[in-house]
């Protein structure tokens, strides 16, 4: 290794301890009720864990991803906007049809906030690194924004998306060889187990800075290639699930439903 690999291995493993002594924290601390909800076997949980994932790849993003200021603020915000919607957003409206139900009854949800703030958030993340003239901007748009809420989609069984977000990192692997997919996938698998046991729940504030984590990751391969295959994949994720339930689509494939079943609790 030359020194710069050094630097920056010890700056990937600097991350890895932080990010252990997190979990380890979360889990210890006490959390008042407004932080905690009803999971689906019966426990009050801290809804609010999805924070640590979150702060885990802004650390990644800031140590190894090639625009790392603007990229780690962009983790920030999504997570900032997916913890207002854990926070004090409402079950009674879901799906982009059902914000926009809501707003045409007058009614502004912080699931409508989250929706038209990830594509600006997007916008200004990509224009600011790559330019407004560059094609390639408009696909980074997309695919974050899209990513962003397949991810959060997914969210809805303990360890599911954090679950699929390695996965993906692993396929993402196999084009991109770089420290950080692998300080990704590295911290992913730490902040996983609580939430796959079904001890704390991710909710918003992780799912969406997760998917805008990937994101930024194959970004920062400079494969177009692979930029514009995962955006159509993580589009056709979103459009699919405005019509249908991602989970019963899981549950009806036997390889995805095995697949699942390993990556948290389930019954």
């Amino acid at each position: 290794m030359n020194p710069s690999s050094n630097q920056l291995a010890i700056k990937l493993l600097v991350a890895i301890g932080i990010t252990v002594i997190l979990v380890i924290l979360m889990l210890q601390v006490k959390w008042a009720k407004r932080f905690c909800r009803q999971n689906a076997f019966g426990d009050i949980i801290p809804v609010t864990y999805g924070v640590i994932p979150a702060i885990a790849l802004m650390m990644i993003m800031l140590v190894a991803h090639t625009e790392p200021l603007v990229a780690s603020l962009l983790v920030l915000g999504f997570c900032v906007v997916g913890l207002l919607d854990d926070l004090y957003g409402s079950a009674a409206f879901r799906g982009i049809n059902g914000h926009l139900s809501a707003l045409r009854q007058g009614t502004i949800t912080t699931g409508l906030i989250k929706l038209v703030a990830s594509p600006i958030m997007a916008t200004l993340f990509a224009v600011s690194a790559y330019g407004i003239q560059n094609w390639l901007t408009y696909v980074y748009i997309t695919m974050i924004a899209a990513s962003s809420n397949a991810f959060n989609l997914l969210d809805l069984r303990p360890g599911r998306s954090q679950g699929f977000a390695i996965i993906s990192l692993l396929g993402i692997l196999t084009v991109f060889h770089a420290p950080i997919v692998i300080g990704a996938i590295l911290v992913l698998l730490i902040t996983i187990i609580p939430d796959a046991r079904a001890k704390v729940m991710m909710g918003d504030s992780g799912a969406i800075a997760i998917g805008a984590g990937i994101a930024l990751i194959v970004i920062a391969s400079s494969n177009i290639i692979l930029s514009v295959a995962y955006t159509i994949l993580v589009v056709g994720l979103n459009l699919v699930a405005e019509k249908y339930s991602l989970g019963s689509l899981i549950a009806q494939s036997v390889v995805l439903r095995k697949i699942d079943c390993l990556l948290g609790r389930r019954a």
